[in-house]
């Protein structure tokens, strides 16, 4: 403050001693104006402004960005510690091994490496369409967002970063995807027929699995985690109330003493070749249906490699594990089962699901429009 501002707001020079009787000099009133100017100053400087209260309060610096210890942690470790403290003891162990996966495939992108405070909705985008571009299938960028988005959701809520940025960000479009769905297309009548000839004569439980899975429509892990006390021969039943965890992952396999969903735990009735099957699994294990050489189940790599071995033998193309679980779906449309059956049977609890994935027309479908409009 200069001393002709400070004249105006103090007073003139030439002002009373009371005390002493006498006028103030001009040199000494300019002393005592800028003592009190710096004393001003000073007891200015200690007082927060309303905004850098807030700010201290929240966590946040003045520009949006953040100064507590996690808003500064690189993605990857903040996710890592939100699946540790959030997800570790809170969700079933198949969906903590989806979660892993997912978070393991995010470590080879940039993203993983910026700060989370910094994360933007343009930087998520980038992400997705990364994703795409490397040729990710729609349900594995689904799965990609969502180990980004969730925990920085939680974050925002929690105040350790200042918003949410996964606001606004969007899927590629079906037209835009690098890697087109393919729809699951399930044997024919002639392709399992060649199958069952190679089941028929093999001894390996990784080939009569298959059998099993033609006539329960079991999930692959439903299966393999399936055992002898869950089995009623005489009642034609089995029960199904645990699965393998992460079967298709790097990570060690393990049992889950649940289904994958509330609906999965379900009764199946044992159709008579399935009931064939399984006597001929009896004695190889006391515990598992579907074992090993060395005891407990055996791997899905194994029960793949079979899986294989019978496709080359019947001659027919290898389409997965999984597509045993469709043509079980459309055998029985073609039988006529209920389609509120056939969803307890495959543990739905959408009929829509049902329907519209797992069960497909034979061939382009004409004769069934055909019979349809005729009868």
């Amino acid at each position: 403050m200069s001393i002709i501002h400070a004249e105006k707001r103090f007073g003139k020079p030439d002002c009373l001693d009371a005390a002493q009787g006498r006028m103030y000099n001009e040199e000494e009133v300019n002393e005592m104006i800028e003592r009190a100017v710096e004393e001003r100053m000073n007891a200015m400087a200690n007082v927060i402004p309303l905004t850098g209260y807030l700010d201290n309060f929240t966590g946040h610096t003045g520009t949006g960005g953040t100064d507590n210890m996690y808003a500064m942690m690189p993605l990857k470790d903040y996710i890592r510690r939100w699946l540790d403290t959030f997800k570790a003891e809170t969700v079933k162990t198949s969906s903590l091994a989806r979660l892993e996966g997912a978070y393991r495939t995010l470590l080879d992108f940039d993203i993983a490496q910026m700060p989370a405070a910094d994360i933007t909705a343009m930087d998520i985008q980038r992400y997705v369409n990364e994703l795409n571009s490397h040729g990710y299938a729609i349900n594995t960028i689904r799965k990609q967002l969502r180990i980004v988005t969730a925990p920085l959701r939680q974050a925002a809520a929690m105040h350790e970063i200042p918003t949410d940025p996964s606001v606004g960000v969007r899927l590629p479009k079906e037209e835009r995807l690098k890697k087109q769905t393919r729809l699951v297309e399930p044997y024919t009548e002639e392709e399992q027929e060649r199958l069952w000839r190679v089941i028929d004569e093999a001894e390996h439980p990784g080939i009569l699995a298959i059998g099993l899975m033609l006539e329960t429509g079991l999930r692959s892990g439903e299966l393999l985690a399936l055992r002898w006390d869950r089995i009623d021969i005489p009642g034609k039943r089995l029960r199904v109330e645990a699965t393998i965890t992460d079967p298709v992952g790097k990570t060690r396999a393990a049992w889950q003493n649940s289904p994958k969903t509330k609906s999965s735990r379900r009764v199946v009735p044992l159709t008579p070749r399935a009931i064939s099957v399984l006597e001929r699994l009896q004695g190889l294990d006391d515990t598992w249906v579907i074992a090993s050489s060395r005891g407990g189940w055996i791997s899905y790599q194994n029960l793949i490699k079979h899986i294989k071995q019978a496709c080359r033998k019947a001659d027919i193309p290898y389409r997965g594990a999984h597509v045993f679980r469709h043509t079980f779906a459309t055998n029985c449309y073609y039988k006529g089962v209920d389609v509120k059956v056939l969803s307890r049977l495959l543990g739905h609890s959408d009929i829509k699901v049902t329907m519209n994935i797992y069960v497909s027309l034979r061939g382009d479908g004409f004769d069934e429009m055909y019979a349809a409009l005729v009868g």
